[in-house]
C-alpha cells in the first residue's frame, strides 16, 4: 500500500511538470524568424501530448485502484483472522476442559 501511495503522489507530479509544459510549450512559438508561408506561428504537436498525460492518468487509476483493493483484500484477511483466532480459542477452552473431566474420571 505504501508503495501504491508514493507512485500515485509520484504520477500525480509527473502530470503535473507535463501539464505546465504543454500549457506553456502552446504559448511559445518553435520558429523565432517565420517565413511568409505561415500564416500563424508553428506551436509544435500539441494534440499529440495527450497520449502521455493519457497514459499517466491511466497509470495513475491503477495505483488508486490497487490501493483501494489491497486495502479491502487486507481488512478481509484481518476479519477472517479473528474469526479463525476466536474459534480456535473457543475450541481449545472446550477441549481442554474435556480433557480436564476425563482426566478427573479415571
Amino acid at each position: 500500500i505504501k508503495d501504491a501511495k508514493e507512485a500515485q503522489v509520484a504520477v500525480e507530479q509527473a502530470l503535473q511538470v507535463l501539464k505546465d509544459f504543454y500549457a506553456k510549450a502552446g504559448e511559445a512559438t518553435a520558429l523565432l524568424q517565420q517565413p511568409d508561408i505561415f500564416d500563424k506561428p508553428y506551436q509544435g504537436m500539441q494534440g499529440e501530448s495527450g497520449g502521455v498525460v493519457g497514459m499517466l492518468e491511466v497509470i495513475q487509476s491503477d495505483f488508486a485502484r490497487l490501493e483501494t483493493e489491497t486495502k479491502a483484500s487486507e481488512e478481509q484477511s484481518q476479519a477472517q483472522y479473528d474469526k479463525f483466532v476466536e474459534d480456535s480459542t473457543v475450541d481449545k477452552t472446550a477441549k481442554n476442559k474435556d480433557i480436564e473431566h476425563k482426566s478427573n474420571k479415571k
